[in-house]
């Protein structure tokens, strides 16, 4: 009798899917690293063999530093303390049923550019969410979503606090000031507070995981609670709530002061409520999405920040170049360049860098080496010879990618100002001007 078990029957296992998942959470520990296509005969030797016992993640994967701050600033994207509160990212989880979204688009946040470039690229994000224990992503790596459904917080403002008396943001970034309140217990949140420029108000509102958490850094002496040697003014987030109202003449938990408060803040689940009393969650001009058109193609842009989905993006390469100028052509003499460029080829937009010195080109057609060798014959800036080359294929996705942040901005830009138009400035009754007496 052989000593070897009958693995035959072990030899095509058809893999539970996302959804099994989803619904038996209890199980996350021994979900498989990569999911096996159904049929697919993988010579394993026991049921069990594709699944390992390490909160489902792949023990031998090395989350170095880049690594760990990708999974930790996804997870904050999809957590219930801010995906419901994020326009943007909350409209993108509801272009499709399964809520997934792009990971191209997650890697193209501000906040994750420099993570994503120092591990890799992109292409090594699927496998960094795929260690985390709230994240599911596709079979192709190319989306992610959440695992369980999204919760409303009831207890936010009870952990959350105030803080007030950093540096300007020059010398405090949004890293910092992170690092400098994980030292006081576990915080889900740290939002640097803005005003209507963007400008950091040199305060925040972090909210800590627990509400004991917050009552003991409130508790904390003054000496513990410095930053920089600097000391903070602090107190409970509805206790600062309280405050502003009663300096302004609003009553604490009006209506008015609800209104107040949330002014300009996004809220899923209120939003959702109205559609689901019968009343539409915006005005109707706002329920319009806002497009732009690049190379053929509509894109849409979110109506508040004028990002978009990069991952849209589609550009022929061959239409950009590189050019460069042995000294500063100044702001002025964009127009001459462009002047001179299109008596040979006619150019399209152009990117000049700080120091106006160089920059990119696109054209409206594929550049032929010819046409390379006569830009750099014929043109000139004051009188200054202009020399152009082909860009690698990063610089001239990055040169696409620029122009069409640029368009972006400029299509939220016109939106903006025909919204203020549509609202009428100054004095007016009806479609008159009042006359002043």
């Amino acid at each position: 009798m052989s000593s070897n078990p009958d693995n035959s029957k072990y030899q095509q296992i058809p893999p539970p899917n996302d959804e099994f998942w989803a619904k038996n959470e209890t199980l996350n520990m021994y979900k498989p690293i990569q999911q096996l296509k159904p049929g697919l005969k993988t010579g394993i030797t026991s049921p069990s063999s594709q699944y390992i016992h390490f909160n489902h993640a792949n023990p031998t994967f090395n989350l170095n530093g880049p690594s760990q701050a990708i999974l930790k600033q996804v997870e904050f994207y999809f957590a219930d303390t801010n995906l419901p509160f994020d326009k943007f990212l909350w409209s993108l989880t509801k272009k499709n049923e399964e809520g997934w979204v792009p990971i191209a688009t997650i890697a193209s946040f501000k906040r994750m550019r420099e993570p994503v470039e120092k591990a890799g690229g992109v292409d090594k994000v699927a496998d960094i969410l795929r260690q985390s224990s709230s994240l599911a992503v596709s079979e192709d790596g190319s989306n992610v979503k959440r695992m369980t459904e999204i919760k409303p917080v009831t207890d936010r403002e009870s952990r959350s606090i105030y803080a007030k008396g950093f540096p300007d943001e020059a010398n405090c970034s949004q890293l910092d000031l992170e690092n400098f309140f994980s030292k006081f217990g576990k915080t889900l949140a740290v939002r640097m507070r803005r005003d209507d420029k963007k400008s950091f108000k040199n305060s925040v509102f972090v909210e800590f995981d627990s509400v004991d958490d917050a009552k003991k850094f409130l508790a904390l002496p003054q000496e513990e609670r410095k930053y920089n040697d600097v000391d903070l003014l602090t107190m409970a987030k509805d206790a600062y709530v309280e405050m502003k109202c009663k300096e302004k003449g609003i009553t604490p938990g009006s209506n008015n002061a609800n209104k107040k408060a949330n002014k300009g803040h996004f809220n899923a689940f209120k939003e959702e409520r109205k559609g689901a009393n019968g009343t539409k969650a915006t005005n109707p001009e706002n329920d319009k999405p806002l497009t732009m058109t690049l190379m053929g193609k509509e894109i849409e842009v979110n109506k508040e920040t004028g990002a978009f989905d990069e991952s849209l993006l589609q550009f022929t390469p061959g239409a950009v170049l590189k050019w460069s100028a042995p000294s500063s052509i100044g702001d002025m003499a964009i127009r001459e360049l462009k002047g001179s460029m299109k008596q040979q080829i006619e150019p399209s937009f152009v990117i000049i860098d700080d120091a106006k010195t160089g920059g990119m080109s696109g054209f409206k057609r594929n550049v032929e080496d010819n046409d390379i060798t006569t830009l750099n014959d014929k043109v000139k800036v004051n009188d200054v010879a202009v020399s152009f080359s082909r860009p690698s294929a990063d610089e001239e996705k990055q040169y696409y990618l620029e122009n069409a942040k640029n368009l972006a901005q400029a299509v939220l830009n016109r939106s903006k100002d025909a919204g203020k138009k549509r609202k009428g400035g100054g004095q007016h009754h009806g479609n008159k001007k009042q006359r002043r007496n």
